[in-house]
């Protein structure tokens, strides 16, 4: 966008303040520093947010409230299995080489991903594409309809806050 721009870095662990210029067309920013980390974990989100981009696990169907593309999103169930997706999680069980068209392996451990407070379980959790990881999980079967904050933690960082998923009987 005119305001935002998401980086893919390459798989060389780095971290600290790494310089950075942009160029865009016949414009070049001035140099600066951003902070790189080995790991930082974020969903993606449809639009601008604060909906997670997910699906129905059964039929891969667009999950989220009815509203947000009518006829197309439906709300989780209760103990129903979804697929969430994001970035950032770091280094899966095969190596990632830089430039590859695509990319795969699974995370040492899960991570722990909470729906509304909530331990929602991961059943898998990979790399599916380049800088694309998947997360399979249940919808924890206690939870109550409405829109419930979604946070996974792996390997002591979390995701971005203001994250929700959908959740109706």
């Amino acid at each position: 966008s005119d305001t935002q721009i998401n980086v893919l870095t390459p798989p060389d662990p780095m971290s600290g303040a790494v310089q950075v210029q942009v160029t865009n067309g016949n414009s070049t920013s001035a140099v600066f520093n951003a902070q790189a980390q080995a790991l930082s974990p974020s969903f993606f989100i449809f639009g601008g947010g604060p909906y997670v981009t997910a699906q129905h696990g059964a039929n891969y169907a667009l999950l989220g409230p009815a509203a947000l593309y009518p006829g197309y999103t439906t709300p989780a169930k209760p103990g129903e299995a979804i697929i969430l997706y994001a970035n950032g999680f770091g280094p899966t069980s095969q190596a990632v080489v830089s430039g590859a068209d695509s990319q795969g392996g699974t995370l040492a451990v899960n991570p722990v991903i909470t729906i509304g407070g909530r331990d929602a379980p991961v059943q898998y959790a990979g790399l599916i594409g380049v800088g694309l990881f998947q997360f399979n999980v249940t919808v924890p079967s206690g939870s109550p309809d409405g829109d419930h904050a979604l946070i996974a933690t792996y390997n002591g960082a979390t995701t971005q806050t203001g994250v929700l998923i959908t959740v109706q009987h």
